[in-house]
């Protein structure tokens, strides 16, 4: 009976290790990228929603030309080394007033993407804001990636 018992332990812990084992083996690898913050403001110029890889210099100078549309004296343009570096713009659109922006939080490089976690700041019930047109937008620059790049809104 002794006997009995002991086998039977021995195949429960043997059955449960190689669950173990195979769960192991099933994570996702994640490595968080560091990345710089080019640039972040409130008047982008963009209506739209939007988020863009720029992996060559005439659409980096083509951003900065629609941000600089109505500023003076312009932000001035980074100078990328695109073998190394990737930029990435995120515009939020256009809201109807001020209180709203948009950052990066975190990039992690997954198995077989890049995943930009940015964060959304809304006015606050009751907070003064200006009453103009806003166009929020952050600029940041990661190490050069060929993976497809995602965005994900984190609360």
């Amino acid at each position: 009976m002794i006997r009995l018992f002991v086998i039977y332990i021995f195949l429960l812990s043997s059955c449960s290790s190689s669950s173990t084992i195979n769960k192991q083996t099933m994570i996702i690898s994640q490595d968080t990228i560091t990345f710089e913050t080019l640039a972040e403001d409130f008047y982008g110029g963009m209506t739209d929603s939007k988020f863009i890889v720029i992996k060559e210099e005439t659409t980096l100078n083509e951003i900065y030309k629609l941000i600089n549309k109505n500023k003076s004296p312009g932000i001035k343009i980074p100078i990328i080394n695109f073998e190394k570096e990737t930029v990435l713009v995120l515009f939020l659109g256009e809201k109807s007033s001020g209180g709203y922006s948009i950052a990066v939080e975190q990039i992690l490089d997954e198995n077989e993407k890049v995943t930009v976690k940015y964060k959304v700041t809304l006015p606050k019930l009751g907070e003064m804001v200006t009453t103009v047109m806003t166009q929020p937008y952050c600029i940041i620059k990661i190490p050069k990636t060929l993976k497809e790049v995602g965005f994900k809104k984190i609360d």
